[in-house]
């Protein structure tokens, strides 16, 4: 087995680079085996080394910074996952959340570019390829598999989706042709499958569209204004950082210096699910509008002296949807026609503490004191549909509570909280891109018997 070093190179796309940081002994192996080296690692990923048997039993060990990736190689990351991986033939590929992605090979010989042969297998999730010297002048003999599909390329910077029933491509340069897996196509076959089950996609012509394919279709389809959601690149985005970390990886040849940290600054938090522009920015261009609130939330009861300040119909008024009443406090949001969520990763949100309001309650006075929150902490796993919560509550007396809940968001965006949750909460998300949340709550059993009751508003 080949072994991996734990040492940090820091950020080198160059091979030589990388290889002049390796122990004397393990360069020659290096050499031989390296197709590309993993110049980001961030959340959990791991690579299963070696070709896999008829069981894949491989150990799945932890993707460092700086590793090489040899022929063979299985990459897996989890639902906050990002790699970036540069090839030796000067490519990107760019590994998203929740994704697998196999090196079945990448034989490249700087000499004989027009000999390379490379096979990759995407098993689910997303990545995105921007193909290095030696996929460009071997057109003929690149493959990407996904478990429906075959794909070639012409040139090409493109992103693919896949699960087991249908893949997704979107180009930004070049052009892609996709063909059904099958009889006439096999896996094992080198290079793109040509004929009449093919189609084929072309950034210049068809700016915007989307080739789509499920499982049993004969022939996969352009699809030329397709839903945000079905993109590549809205269901898992990229880090804020892709675009210059791809665009410096391209750049280097091996003997060059190697990329310098702020090219590659990214950040840990995954972004919103907008697309930046590739094209240069206008010399002025005009601010961004933020996004108009479309979560509210009233008292439509009293709560001990404070007057109810809205009624349900009030709130739900011009086609309002309810989204949690508990206790005196009822939740509405507008109409979500639009919204769309991610289907991946793990997102925080922040309180908006000047639209959130929460009281204790003590059942043997009446007292009802108003808290302020602290530690406030909102996150969302969209891969599995869940969400956390949790924050404190500080009376003017000083008493301080702490409030937790936990459960579930429905394909709506809806938030239902578990039978085992502390607190009671519903509410939901809101917004093109689910960049707003809110929901009102309730935790009885506290210190004293007191209970807490409230409404919040976050956004991300």
């Amino acid at each position: 087995m080949r072994r991996r070093s734990s040492r940090k190179w820091g950020l080198w796309v160059g091979t030589c680079a990388v290889l002049a940081a390796l122990p004397a002994h393990d360069v020659a192996h290096a050499a031989e085996t390296a197709i590309g080296h993993a110049i980001v690692v961030v959340g959990r990923a791991c690579v299963k080394a070696g070709t896999a048997g008829a069981a894949d039993v491989r150990e799945c060990v932890p993707l460092k910074q700086g590793a090489a990736i040899a022929q063979g190689d299985t990459i897996e990351t989890g639902a906050d996952g990002y790699v970036y991986v540069t090839t030796v033939d000067k490519g990107f590929i760019s590994v998203r959340p929740d994704s697998e992605l196999s090196v079945d090979r990448y034989e490249y010989d700087p000499a004989h570019p027009h000999d390379t042969v490379i096979n990759l297998s995407l098993r689910k999730g997303v990545v995105r390829e921007i193909s290095g010297e030696g996929a460009r002048a071997a057109r003929d003999k690149y493959r990407m598999n996904t478990p429906v599909a075959a794909l070639g390329i012409r040139g090409t910077d493109f992103s693919v989706f896949t699960d087991t029933n249908v893949t997704r491509a979107e180009v930004r340069s070049g052009g892609i042709v996709m063909t059904p897996l099958g009889a006439g196509c096999t896996a094992a076959a080198v290079g793109p499958c040509e004929g009449p089950a093919s189609t084929e996609l072309y950034a210049a012509r068809q700016s915007g569209a989307l080739l789509q394919l499920y499982r049993g279709s004969v022939r996969p389809d352009v699809i030329q204004t397709p839903q945000p959601q079905l993109m590549p690149d809205q269901v898992v985005p990229a880090l804020k950082n892709e675009d210059n970390a791809a665009h410096a990886a391209a750049m280097q040849s091996s003997m060059n210096p190697p990329v310098t940290p702020d090219q590659l600054a990214f950040q840990l938090q995954a972004p919103a699910t907008t697309q930046q522009p590739t094209a240069p920015a206008p010399a002025a261009p005009a601010t961004q509008q933020p996004e108009a609130q479309q979560i509210f939330w009233g008292r439509y009861a009293p709560l001990a002296s404070l007057p109810a300040n809205a009624s349900i119909s009030s709130l739900t008024q011009n086609g309002g949807q309810q989204i949690g009443i508990i206790g005196p406090y009822a939740m509405v949001r507008t109409p979500q026609s639009d919204m769309t969520m991610p289907t991946f990763g793990n997102f925080t949100f922040a309180l908006q503490p000047a639209m959130s309001e929460a009281y204790i309650s003590d059942p043997v006075t009446h007292a009802v004191d108003p808290a302020q929150f602290s530690n406030a902490q909102l996150s969302i796993d969209f891969g599995a549909n869940a969400f956390k919560t949790s924050f404190n509550l500080t009376t003017a007396n000083g008493s301080t509570y702490a409030i937790a809940g936990h459960g579930g968001v429905s394909s709506d965006g809806q938030f239902y909280s578990d039978l085992d949750s502390l607190a009671a909460v519903r509410g939901g998300l809101a917004g093109k891109n689910a960049t707003q949340a809110g929901y009102v709550f309730q935790e009885l059993g506290l210190a004293g018997g007191k209970s807490a009751n409230g409404a919040t508003q976050w956004s991300r």
